[in-house]
């Protein structure tokens, strides 16, 4: 196991800046043709990418992300593909908050340079249950 008891390294790394709140640091680990598609919103610009992330963190302020529940459906020499619950905590206008959803990323392996890429993320926000 691997720094905050991730499965792989390349997993714990993208954890981790994703709490830098440093898009830049974000963008190391990201495929030059990477995908995103959150809550049903494709974003294959990475100028949108960073837009979404600060405003959430310009939103919830102090937030922390973590992941439960982390599975590896593939992994191979070439292509690694995880499924997790999500999560967060932080701050919104001096409030507590946290939450929390369902998230599958796919990670290749750059044939030059040997490094790991994050090339798709699909995220959706938790659903809740009602009974009426």
């Amino acid at each position: 196991m691997t720094e905050n008891k991730y499965p792989t390294e390349e997993f714990a790394k993208y954890m981790s800046a994703i709490n830098t709140h440093d898009f830049s640091q974000i963008t190391k680990l990201l495929h030059e043709k990477a995908v995103f598609c959150y809550s049903g919103q494709m974003k294959t610009d990475l100028e949108q990418v960073k837009v979404f992330h600060e405003n959430f963190w310009n939103t919830v302020n102090e937030s922390k992300w973590w992941a439960t529940n982390v599975e590896i459906i593939h992994n191979d020499d070439k292509c690694q593909v995880y499924t997790y619950q999500y999560n967060y905590s932080g701050y919104m206008e001096g409030n507590f908050v946290e939450g929390n959803g369902r998230s599958t990323d796919v990670f290749v392996k750059n044939d030059q340079t040997g490094q790991w890429e994050l090339l798709h993320e699909h995220s959706s926000s938790a659903i809740l249950n009602h009974d009426d």
